[in-house]
């Protein structure tokens, strides 16, 4: 679980932060300014990173609670169900950040240990009507039906199982990632917050292939890689915390 933290936690927030969720809206709201907004959210025919092993409910006002019932994750290939969560039972999979500063709701919803959405793949997402209960408006959000919360995973992204890469590393380690870059990703670039702990010769990619880090001292470091388009625009971006010892 402190793995699966560490990897989602970080990715999470970069989508965050790249997304654009946090908005300074008042601490309360009322039933017609109440907003909830899913992530990802496939529009368009955007498609995600692959990588992704959490999605994400974001609305504007932390008074929030775990209500009852159950949040599905569904392929939309075959319906098969990859995942299921009881509101009160799995709460180790469930992440609810809730303040008044900034004055939101954010809640990841990870999957289940060892898994990861597929590349290539579309998902769609259903949640019982009793699942979120919000005290502004002294009411749950209400269901979420099969086709209102669909995401497609592109064929872009990490290359292979994203929970198999460690987050913990001595000094004089190497640090592997392996990303694919395809269909509307034509530039894959490597960025990290602490240059004092890894350091990197390799910074972009413009075809499948794998960023090296050295691992140089003690502390931790965000890790990213941000996906742009032949245009040089930005796509997306999957980030991770590593800690090295």
């Amino acid at each position: 679980m402190k793995k699966m933290l560490a990897v989602i936690l970080g990715l999470m927030l970069i989508m965050l932060s790249v997304t654009g969720c946090a908005r300074p809206d008042p601490t309360y709201v009322t039933a017609e300014d109440f907003d909830v907004e899913f992530y990802p959210m496939s529009e368009d025919g955007k498609v995600f990173a692959a990588g992704l092993t959490a999605i994400q409910i974001v609305m504007n006002t932390p008074n929030v609670e775990m209500g009852t019932g159950e949040l599905q994750i569904f392929k939309s290939s075959n319906d098969e169900r990859i995942a299921r969560y009881d509101a009160r039972m799995d709460t180790d999979y469930i992440f609810l950040n809730s303040g008044t500063n900034p004055a939101y709701a954010q809640l990841i919803i990870f999957l289940p240990e060892g898994q990861y959405f597929e590349a290539g793949e579309s998902y769609y997402v259903t949640v019982d009507e009793k699942f979120f209960y919000v005290d502004d408006i002294k009411d749950f959000i209400g269901g979420i039906e099969k086709g209102e919360w669909e995401f497609t995973i592109g064929n872009y992204g990490y290359n292979g199982d994203i929970n198999e890469l460690p987050i913990t590393y001595l000094v004089g380690d190497e640090i592997e990632i392996p990303v694919s870059v395809a269909d509307e990703a034509a530039l894959a670039i490597l960025n990290y917050d602490n240059v004092s702990v890894v350091s990197a010769e390799k910074r972009a990619l413009t075809e499948n292939g794998t960023f090296t880090l050295e691992c140089v001292q003690a502390g931790t470091a965000t890790i990213s890689i941000m996906f742009l388009d032949e245009d040089g625009m930005h796509i997306e971006t999957l980030g991770f915390t590593v800690t090295v010892k």
